[in-house]
């Protein structure tokens, strides 16, 4: 019998110190990993910690642009983080294995962005958003007018129309690409747009004449009482499941990068300058990392920011959409 306890005994102590490695737990490390971000301002939050692995799990990190985000969650079974917009990661969440582009589910780790996204303006005739009365005033001035936006399909388009309707505003909103509002008003035409940081300080860096007339994040907020989250870190349900104890590092790594970021944005932002295939830029963060609102916040303390705003724009998620 003792020879029996002992056997169950070192059987358990040998479970217990190799459960990262084994069926009996579900803190499984080891291996290889993906994690992809679009360039610009995502890339910014996560930028102290590019290129680092966790313990004997090794990270392989991508910068892309942000119309091929949607791939990354996928392509090749997709991968296992992915920073991207809300909308997207719900979008993947809710249709994507429902429709079988994929057999992975994905869920919402953290927050990272809370809002880049202004009303600029080369045009004459508008108030300021701090110069107005309230959002609806700010708001209603741009009744019966045209303005260009960063993402029409997207939380950029989406969530203007529902402000511009809030203020029963009829506001003809066009889709833009970025660089075609950078363009224009680099060459000084006429032009309302929503855009967003940091290419907003770049623009003011080069001497570019326009006005930021207000922030979408402090609009929303003023709007609905909630805050405006934009992006966040999204890890596949599986790996949640089989290797919660790495995803727990990474949730916690994310957090102090966030951190090493509004501590220090120019030298963050300088480590981002050898990022392949990211265009971010040291001396410009430094001025636009206060416009950028780069935070963490976990998935519950996220959860109604986000399910506000996505019902806002049309979507309906539910607790299953957070890793919680």
């Amino acid at each position: 019998m003792k020879k029996i306890i002992a056997v169950i005994s070192l059987a358990l102590a040998l479970c217990l110190s190799v459960a990262a490695f084994s069926a009996c737990g579900n803190t499984e490390t080891g291996g290889s990993f993906s994690l992809i971000a679009p360039d610009g301002a995502p890339v910014a939050a996560l930028a102290d910690m590019w290129g680092e692995d966790f313990g004997d799990s090794e990270f392989d990190y991508t910068v892309t642009g942000e119309a091929n985000i949607q791939a990354a969650f996928l392509d090749n079974g997709g991968a296992e983080f992915v920073l991207a917009p809300l909308n997207i990661g719900a979008d993947i969440h809710l249709n994507a294995v429902k429709e079988g582009a994929t057999t992975a589910d994905y869920k919402l780790l953290n927050v990272t962005s809370w809002g880049v996204l202004y009303y600029v303006t080369t045009e004459s005739g508008y108030e300021t958003y701090d110069d107005s009365l309230n959002a609806d005033e700010f708001l209603s001035q741009f009744d019966g007018k045209t303005i260009s936006t960063i993402g029409l399909l997207a939380i950029p388009g989406k969530t203007v129309q529902y402000l511009f309707d809030s203020a029963d505003a009829e506001v003809t909103v066009n889709g833009s690409d970025a660089s075609t509002i950078q363009q224009a008003i680099t060459k000084g035409d006429a032009i309302t747009a929503v855009f967003a940081e940091p290419a907003i300080s770049a623009l003011k860096a080069n001497g570019r004449e326009f006005t930021v007339l207000g922030s979408v994040s402090d609009v929303y907020k003023a709007v609905t009482g909630d805050e405006f989250p934009m992006a966040g870190l999204f890890v596949r349900s599986d790996v949640l499941e089989e290797n919660s104890d790495l995803v727990g590092q990474v949730d916690a790594r994310v957090k102090s990068t966030v951190e090493a970021f509004n501590k220090n944005p120019e030298a963050v932002g300088t480590k981002a300058e050898n990022i392949e295939n990211c265009t971010l830029k040291g001396s410009i963060l430094k001025n636009a990392a206060p416009k950028m609102n780069v935070q963490y916040r976990n998935a519950e303390d996220s959860k109604t920011a986000v399910t506000e705003l996505l019902k806002n724009i049309g979507v309906t998620v539910g607790d299953d959409f957070f890793a919680l």
